[in-house]
């Protein structure tokens, strides 16, 4: 998710421990790089990795996504540093760090390759994932992801000039345009308590004005076949979204009608019967 988006996300001794109650998917604490981020796990099968979008969690962004592919897959929800159920530091957040976290997340659970699927921030990570650690990553599916703040250097120097009172009257603006679930579900779970929405807000907002989240020549080192997936009336642009199609060596393009940046929670019937066949396909022999 970028600024304009706003407007409207194995048990082993010592570093898993249990965080939710039985029956449900089964959710632990992984500790890497100095962080502990929430991983939850359900399913069997070949392991995809779901990555979610600003301000939200695993739970709330891919939902109907679980209940399709658990059937086959072994699915893994991963929330990031300050999202979800994973507890925040006082770092600022980063692409990079997320994808390197994401990595290490991946490793320490022995499942790699894996599919990745991303949305929004998630997308942008499992670029930066797929072109940073190729071994771990087998398929990628990119929803809704973008290259670059949806702002010109020159706004965007003017926005990081901002006094802290301009940020906080900018965010108390965005705040109320979003749909109140944002909130509300983000202090239902969030282990640094309610006071941390607007800490979670003001880091989202630096996060999203990254003036570059991966340079467009780098796409070409992204060699995992991927499926690139926005609707028609997303906040990223359709030219923006084949920017990322036509850069990526063995990409698919998927433009759903009618539909904004929320495409795996608005449109889950036809995405999921689509990413399911792209995961499925035999692999093409290289040229």
């Amino acid at each position: 998710m970028r600024t304009p988006l706003l407007l409207f996300a194995a048990l082993a001794a010592g570093w898993l421990q249990p965080a939710c109650a039985e029956g449900a998917a089964a959710g632990r604490f992984v500790e890497v790089r100095d962080v502990r981020l929430f991983v939850e796990t359900q399913g069997s099968g070949p392991p995809i990795v779901f990555l979610h979008g600003g301000l939200d969690d695993f739970d709330v962004s891919f939902a109907a996504q679980r209940a399709f592919f658990t059937a086959s897959h072994r699915v893994v929800g991963i929330d990031q540093r300050g999202h979800g159920h994973s507890p925040d530091d006082p770092r600022p957040y980063d692409y990079r760090e997320m994808a390197e976290d994401t990595a290490a997340v991946i490793e320490k659970l022995g499942l790699g390759p894996v599919d990745v699927v991303g949305q929004s921030d998630g997308a942008n990570i499992a670029l930066l994932l797929a072109r940073d650690h190729p071994a771990l990553v087998r398929r990628l599916v990119l929803a809704s992801g973008n290259l670059r703040a949806g702002y010109d250097a020159q706004e965007l120097e003017r926005r990081r000039s901002w006094t802290a009172a301009q940020v906080e009257d900018n965010l108390h603006r965005m705040s109320a345009h979003l749909p109140p679930r944002f909130q509300s579900e983000h202090v239902a779970v969030a282990p640094d308590g309610p006071a941390h929405w607007d800490v979670l807000l003001r880091k989202s907002w630096q996060l999203w004005l990254t003036p570059v989240v991966i340079a467009p020549g780098d796409l070409e080192r992204v060699q995992a076949p991927a499926l690139v997936i926005a609707g028609d009336h997303d906040f990223v642009s359709i030219e923006e979204t084949v920017e990322i199609w036509r850069g990526l060596p063995h990409a698919q393009l998927l433009i759903l009608p009618d539909t904004g940046h929320g495409t795996l929670q608005t449109r889950p019937e036809t995405v999921n019967r689509v990413i399911a066949d792209f995961l499925e396909a035999p692999a093409k022999p290289a040229p």
